[in-house]
């Protein structure tokens, strides 16, 4: 299943992927070979079937725009490894697409799937402070900056309640 979004989706990536998940996967875009790019797609689609009502592992999903469907332009989703019932939402998108408004779609999608799809209590996010693009996006999305790293880095948090209130 995709989500289709304005210009965007979100997609979950199958073995017909190799070639862009080769070309640009993980977010360093270091080429991997046909057998390391099986491997990370064995690994995302393994976490899609342990990822349940309420419990996220890792939800990882290719952002391909609508008009050039076999293109891979980034990475999103939400990382449950530190707590599955409020993961930490990513958004990982080559430079070229940058400042589109691209990832503000994929943190309003990503919210609502949180919400609506498995039924999630919360979301958290944080990015440098140097990336204001990204905070952006996320203020933009519907998060709020609720707290700063020592170092200045903003935090931010979704709670799926301040959803409906929207």
């Amino acid at each position: 299943m995709d989500y289709q979004l304005e210009n965007l989706i979100l997609h979950y990536v199958t073995e017909e992927d190799l070639t862009e998940v080769a070309r640009t996967w993980p977010a360093d875009h270091h080429p991997l070979s046909d057998t390391e790019a099986r491997e990370a797609i064995a690994y995302m689609r393994g976490n899609y079937g342990r990822n349940t009502k309420g419990c996220i592992f890792h939800l990882c999903m290719a952002v391909c725009r609508k008009d050039h469907r076999g293109t891979i332009m980034g990475w999103c989703g939400l990382d449950g490894t530190r707590n599955h019932s409020e993961p930490e939402i990513f958004i990982l998108l080559d430079e070229a697409y940058r400042n589109k408004g691209y990832g503000t779609q994929c943190v309003k999608e990503l919210l609502r799937i949180a919400a609506e799809d498995y039924a999630l209590s919360g979301v958290h996010g944080g990015c440098s402070k140097e990336n204001i693009a990204s905070a952006r996006a996320m203020e933009k999305g519907g998060m709020v900056q609720y707290n700063t790293e020592e170092n200045g880095d903003p935090l931010f948090r979704f709670t799926a309640k301040e959803k409906t209130r929207q």
